[in-house]
């Protein structure tokens, strides 16, 4: 039999592996391409970087955008099983900082957005966990403009059943709360901000909650006097019902009208931080603790117009004015928002300013490192349009 085995060099040959010139070679090689990958990655992450916050903005706005269109959509109703109410002749009040022609909200370098570049928007709802009630004197006569106490009974009753009931509805107002009085048709409002919680009284044998508040005042435009007006100075009305006067703001409320606890929605810019303007909602609960949720950071423009029903054609370009501060048909004066038809809401944001002195991108808005995002739309509250 032959041996067939290899010649032992060429066995020693086959089984050495790679040369050290091999493993320089591939060594070399591979440093190049791993050298070629990192410098192209080291080239987009901020590319990368850049999109991803672009598109951060873009959602933020896109979702607060979208809440102010749920709560606008509803503004002007909250109904109660069982109670017939007419829909509140005001739903959206809006705050409008104004900047001065040719100036400018912004200021310093970098750049600080002052409180001219932000506007306000409350949207008022009733707490639905409180029941409607009626007004009154305590004497069946008509109330506030008689005083600073309102007696309340519950909806078409002389009074509560049991002391017991009036002192759990009375529990439901707090002191500086605020009070929405409405007339059974609608066709008239005011508001009062409470100065003490809410108490019981009996008077000629009917139960009351009783419910202590400020002041209202009048004033007079062109000759006409408006009652139940509040001003703006005095705070009773934070969130601008009756600071603006109109022909529907009155003083008489009577037992078959209505009083409302108000728990407004209010969309504002928190400039706390001026270098990460924060665009907030907040809502008025139960207790005088408000609710506070942000739904976008690096806020650098919320800007609201708001279209007021003028009782005329289509072909009336006036109708389409949202600047509410101009506004003016007869007997109708400015920021009348008992005829808000459409709010147009326009909204800014920016990627977080970057320090790093290689990033080179200055955006045409206003310069800044940084990327800017917009968006604005045009929002129909659906039961203060319905009529038109």
């Amino acid at each position: 039999m032959k041996n067939h085995k290899l010649p032992l060099a060429r066995r020693d040959a086959m089984e050495s592996g790679f040369t050290l010139v091999e493993l320089l070679v591939a060594s070399l090689m591979f440093m190049v391409i791993g050298g070629a990958t990192l410098s192209l990655f080291a080239k987009h992450q901020p590319i990368f970087n850049q999109q991803q916050n672009l598109a951060e903005v873009n959602i933020a706005l896109r979702n607060g955008v979208a809440q102010m269109q749920l709560d606008i959509s509803n503004a002007g109703a909250n109904f109660y099983t069982g109670v017939n109410i007419p829909n509140y002749p005001v739903g959206v009040v809006v705050n409008n900082n104004v900047v001065a022609s040719g100036g400018d909200c912004r200021t310093g370098t970098p750049l600080v957005y002052g409180a001219n570049c932000f506007d306000s928007l409350s949207i008022i709802t009733a707490d639905a966990t409180t029941a409607p009630s009626n007004p009154s004197n305590g004497s069946g006569a008509c109330a506030v403009s008689s005083g600073t106490t309102l007696y309340l009974a519950p909806s078409g009753s002389a009074g509560y059943a049991t002391a017991a009931l009036a002192t759990a509805a009375a529990a439901k107002f707090l002191n500086g709360d605020q009070i929405l009085l409405v007339k059974n048709d609608g066709s008239q409002y005011t508001t009062v901000k409470l100065t003490a919680a809410g108490g019981t009284a009996t008077v000629s044998g009917n139960i009351f909650v009783t419910l202590t508040h400020t002041a209202t005042t009048s004033t007079t435009v062109s000759g006409t006097t408006y009652t139940g007006f509040n001003t703006a100075a005095s705070g009773n009305d934070p969130y601008g019902m009756t600071t603006n006067v109109n022909s529907m703001i009155g003083e008489q409320y009577c037992p078959t009208d209505w009083a409302l606890r108000i728990t407004p929605i209010q969309y504002q810019v928190d400039r706390t931080d001026p270098t990460n303007p924060v665009l907030t909602r907040t809502v008025a609960g139960l207790t005088q603790t408000l609710s506070q949720k942000t739904l976008a950071t690096q806020i650098v423009g919320f800007k609201i117009g708001v279209s007021l029903f003028n009782n005329t054609t289509d072909t009336d370009t006036t109708i389409y004015s949202f600047d509410a501060s101009n506004y003016n048909n007869g007997s109708a004066v400015p920021y009348n928002y008992t005829l808000v038809r459409s709010v147009m809401v326009s909204l800014i944001g920016r990627t977080k300013p970057s320090t790093d002195p290689n990033y080179k991108f200055r955006n045409s808005f206003d310069s800044g490192a940084y990327e800017i995002q917009g968006v604005s739309v045009v929002i129909n509250p659906r039961n203060m349009s319905m009529t038109d």
